[in-house]
């Protein structure tokens, strides 16, 4: 409005003093402009701005079976003792199924177990109390909290140790100096037993943590992973 007074007035012969209100008015519009666009660029982009997209995790992203990769595991409690699972190129068949060899070495003594990934369910190869083979399914993809699963196992004096899963949470975890997404918390309890277990599992890498009670002995443990090389 000020401006189309100044042009007016120009026609009475202050043309100097006008040119120099024009000009300043001017020079004050485009500095409005520019903190008004400026305003605005800040709001849009701010406003635009999104929180980082989590991936989440794929089928079978809890077990790595690639030949080579290997974990290093501290357990402290009732006994100490460090241990290292290494992926062997060794398999075995179970029902026409085909599970990948995983070396433990604990102090020079030697274990072999055997996983595999199959339609959702991780499992793990155990012997029952007359030596037979048996599959138990200790996690699944499917994470919702509450979900629960149940294997019955033959022991020793014929009695059935029942394995009972539960997904207790999905969380994000830090052990020692490093920090996981997406763990799962399983825990395993066998009444017959008297034994509970809470382990967590992270993407990619698998058990980063667990925590093993035997109600029955007062024994306990805590084991944590202290390095891990995926191939």
């Amino acid at each position: 409005m000020r401006g189309t007074c100044f042009f007016a007035s120009s026609k009475n012969g202050n043309l100097e003093s006008n040119k120099n209100d024009m000009n300043s008015a001017l020079s004050i519009s485009k500095r409005l402009s520019f903190a008004i666009v400026s305003a605005t660029l800040i709001f849009v982009l701010g406003s635009c701005k999104k929180d980082p997209v989590k991936s989440m995790p794929g089928p079978g992203e809890y077990l790595n079976s690639k030949v080579g990769s290997n974990w290093s595991y501290a357990t402290t409690g009732t006994s100490s003792s460090d241990w290292t699972v290494k992926v062997e190129d060794s398999t075995a068949l179970y029902l026409s199924n085909t599970f990948q060899m995983y070396k433990t070495n604990t102090a020079g003594v030697i274990s072999r177990n055997y996983y595999r990934y199959s339609k959702g369910n991780y499992s793990v190869l155990v012997l029952d109390a007359d030596g037979a083979t048996q599959e138990i399914v200790y996690l699944k993809d499917s994470m919702q909290t509450g979900k629960k699963w149940s294997k019955s196992i033959k022991g020793l004096g014929g009695i059935l140790k029942q394995y009972n899963y539960e997904v207790i949470e999905t969380v994000s975890k830090t052990v020692g100096s490093k920090s996981f997404e997406n763990v799962v918390h399983i825990r395993l309890n066998i009444p017959s037993l008297g034994y509970t277990s809470d382990a967590y599992y992270a993407p990619k890498v698998g058990l980063v943590m667990v925590d093993d009670d035997y109600a029955s002995s007062g024994n306990t443990y805590h084991t944590e992973i202290k390095s891990y090389d995926l191939k």
